[in-house]
């Protein structure tokens, strides 16, 4: 056979995860002369030989665990006849086309050399290979090479060198690679600083609590069965009732407290080891203790997925609180000088060490839902992977700012989109510096400096005011069709489409607070079909925290005379100067919000069952209330299996009206008989659970009254992280034969809001 050559270029997340030696050990297999190396493009292979298709179809099928070819292609060039096959060093060019890999948990082989006395590697806290370890967080800008990263600081002894440079090692251009030798170093601490042996486990094992120095920033961990450390952590953090993350040693360990599917099972297991929320097992002798999640039937479960945290298992619990550490409201502590002097008062101990992160990155946060995975919070393990969008194409970079809670920001260029990792509430100065930190760093990892903006309607966020500072040209979005669009970018769809985005608060067209809408549209525009009533919000996003007051808002406007009278044992915990302000205010008007918020109404409820009356953590009465709906579900599902009979569907009353060609979704049947259950001592579990079937049957019921059944229907919005309530609407629909589109690798919540802004301003601008 004629001996040929050709150019091979392959494009994606080809760097940094062991691609070069698997092009180098496929040509010596197939006697392919030329060379392979990195470029700011990707990888590039200079292939001479006479069997160049096999070897191009073997690259494309066989390539590497953690590679993601987005692009791949081959031409014919002359000649150069070489002698054997090389891996020549990286190009450095001006312009890049490169993509970083998430953060690897660490692999199995790396995890044997830790076990393993005899190997080098032995109880090293920084092990790891091609296959695993940290890649985006110490990133400074790409091609990814060793002098680009956080570990420049860390000259390779000559055996690592020997390792690194030999295409048959496992950790041939692992760039973190490092051993006791060379390596950074782990050290713990007392409060004060001073120096102490060994990682911690002792100082766990006893009920400390101990900061410790992760992946993409530090954590606050103890003993998750020391109910007196997990309270006095929660104290001090000042954290009110948010859960708090557990991590457990195995998965085995965590079978005996929750209940785990497959699919959790995988993704616990897989590289990039988000947190799972799962939902506990009932009536457990000996569970972890309450304070560790309060008030809610769920908990959040990790893996171990660095050496430290294996190391850390050494001691005598199978399980450890693992939260972020942060203060309340402020963003993620990732360095050692502010870990220090934040935390004083909160940690006990300090486990650090001198690798710098530089982009500092929470734990994602997964939960299964209609057996598809959810996100609550895109981190970790994912970020910076990007959203491909193979029929869209964005004509100018573009900048998403994202949304004011839970933000994320989107980069764009293209046919593909960026969305950083989860950065927090837009509250405060130090949340915006580290928005505008990321943002600046950001942009050199994806290489993509935006020339035009994408910003919410809202004219008090912060992200707004500073969208409108930028000399770029700009376009502000509504909320909820931001949300629409994002989930239909996913799916890389463009045909208009009825969606019903559900969530607490988004600025409308008409000022009002917009919450429970049924849009129709795509990124070109939309038509509002249907929404919940408006109802009388005092003190707007603000009220939020007391939902007591909401309810008590929403029965007054809905409820007269008689039918309000009834409703004087409801208020017995709000004093009587609360009732004159709240009264005065539905009369004036003054300080009340007009808004059809899913998520007031889900607070309302909640408020009125006395599930959660005061709010310490975004979301959480309506979060408390899907946990007593859902108690009350399993309860049922277990008598049925006594019993052997089918359980209860019982819904609550609703009406839907026509207001100006809009269907508006009334809830006073709903509350009237709401009212009536809790005033007869129905139990609330059973008053959550029929509640959320009623929702989901309205959401339904409206969707084919505005024709749905000839197309698909999106779910969207932050509601829609409600297992209980989505999983009701995906029955209905399945059983109306309505195709559902949700997110998949965004969270429906406001997390996945800055992708929907920049694809409609992209049609805009």
């Amino acid at each position: 056979m004629k001996i040929q050559a050709k150019a091979i270029y392959f494009n994606g997340i080809v760097q940094g995860v062991g691609f070069r030696p698997f092009v180098f050990k496929l040509a010596e297999e197939l006697r392919i002369k030329g060379w392979v190396n990195n470029s700011s493009h990707g990888v590039t292979i200079h292939a001479e030989g006479n069997n160049l298709d096999l070897f191009y179809q073997r690259l494309l099928k066989e390539a590497p665990p953690l590679a993601q070819i987005v692009s791949a292609r081959s031409i014919e060039i002359g000649l150069a006849n070489y002698e054997g096959f090389d891996i020549v060093e990286s190009e450095v060019e001006e312009e890049g086309d490169v993509l970083i890999s998430p953060d690897v948990a660490t692999c199995g082989d790396c995890l044997k050399d830790i076990e393993n006395s005899e190997n080098r590697y032995y109880q090293f806290p920084f092990t790891n290979c091609t296959n695993c370890g940290p890649r985006y967080t110490i990133i400074r800008d790409v091609p990814y090479d060793r002098a680009q990263t956080t570990m420049s600081k860390f000259p390779m002894c000559n055996l690592c060198a020997e390792d690194y440079k030999n295409p048959r090692d496992r950790r041939f251009h692992a760039q973190p690679v490092a051993c006791q030798t060379c390596g950074p170093k782990l050290q713990l601490s007392d409060a004060l600083g001073r120096p102490l042996p060994g990682i911690g486990v002792d100082q766990l094992a006893e009920g400390g609590i101990i900061a410790v120095k992760g992946l993409g920033g530090f954590h606050l961990v103890c003993d998750a069965r020391n109910v007196g450390a997990v309270r006095r952590l929660r104290e001090r953090k000042e954290r009110g009732s948010k859960p708090f993350a557990v991590m457990a040693r195995s998965v085995a360990k965590a079978c005996r407290e929750v209940d785990i599917c497959t699919k959790a099972e995988n993704l616990l297991q897989s590289s990039a080891a988000p947190i799972v929320v799962l939902e506990r097992k009932l009536a457990l002798k000996d569970a972890l203790p309450e304070d560790i999640a309060p008030g809610i039937h769920t908990l959040g479960i990790i893996l171990p997925y660095t050496p430290v945290h294996y190391r850390l298992f050494e001691g005598p619990y199978d399980f450890l609180v693992m939260t972020s550490a942060n203060l309340s409201g402020q963003p993620l502590i990732y360095s050692n000088e502010e870990a220090l002097e934040a935390l004083q008062g909160i940690a006990d101990y300090f486990l650090m060490h001198n690798r710098d992160i530089y982009h500092p990155c929470d734990d994602s946060v997964i939960q299964v839902i209609g057996n598809e995975t959810v996100f609550f919070r895109r981190a970790r393990g994912y970020v910076p992977l990007p959203i491909l969008m193979p029929t869209i194409h964005v004509k100018t970079p573009l900048l998403g700012v994202g949304g004011e809670l839970k933000n994320t920001f989107c980069l764009a260029f293209g046919q593909r989109a960026f969305m950083s990792q989860y950065i927090g509430d837009m509250q405060g100065y130090e949340n915006l510096q580290r928005y505008y930190q990321e943002l600046k760093s950001f942009q050199r990892v994806v290489n993509i400096t935006p020339s035009a903006i994408a910003f919410d309607k809202h004219p008090n966020y912060q992200l707004t005011r500073f969208a409108l500072e930028q000399p770029w040209p700009k376009h502000a979005v509504q909320h909820h069709h931001a949300h629409l669009v994002s989930v239909l970018g996913e799916w890389d769809r463009t045909e208009a489409t009825l969606g019903v985005i559900c969530d607490g608060t988004g600025f409308g067209e008409d000022r009002c607070i917009w919450g429970f809408e049924f849009l129709y549209g795509n990124s070109i525009g939309y038509e509002r079909k249907a929404h919940l009533e408006y109802l009388g919000l005092p003190g707007g996003d603000a009220g939020a925290k007391q939902p007591l007051r909401i309810a008590y808002a929403y029965l007054k406007t809905l409820f007269d005379g008689e039918a309000w009278g009834k409703t004087e044992p409801l208020w017995s915990t709000l004093s009587s100067l609360e009732r004159q302000i709240l009264d005065r205010q539905l009369e004036t008007g003054v300080q009340v919000f007009q808004t059809s918020s899913a998520g007031r109404l889900f607070d309302a409820v909640s408020a009125l069952l006395g599930v959660c009356t005061k709010v310490t953590y975004e979301g959480q009465a309506a979060i408390e209330l899907e946990s007593v709906g859902t108690r009350f579900l399993q309860q049922q599902l277990l008598e049925d299996i006594v019993r052997k009979r089918e359980s209860p569907h019982f819904l609550y009353s609703y009406e839907v009206r026509v207001e100006n060609e809009v269907l508006i979704l009334g809830v006073r049947p709903l509350f009237e008989e709401l009212v009536r259950d809790v005033l007869q001592g129905v139990s609330r579990g059973e008053i959550a659970y029929r509640f959320h079937l009623t929702i989901a049957e309205a959401i339904v019921d409206l969707a084919l009254r505005l024709g749905v059944s000839d197309g698909h229907l999106v779910l969207s919005g932050g509601v829609f992280q409600n297992k209980l309530l989505t999983e009701a609407v995906l029955r209905n629909c399945q059983r109306q034969g309505i195709k559902v589109l949700r997110s998949r690798s965004l969270p429906p919540g406001d997390g996945g809001l800055a992708f929907g802004q920049l694809l409609i301003a992209n049609e805009v601008l």
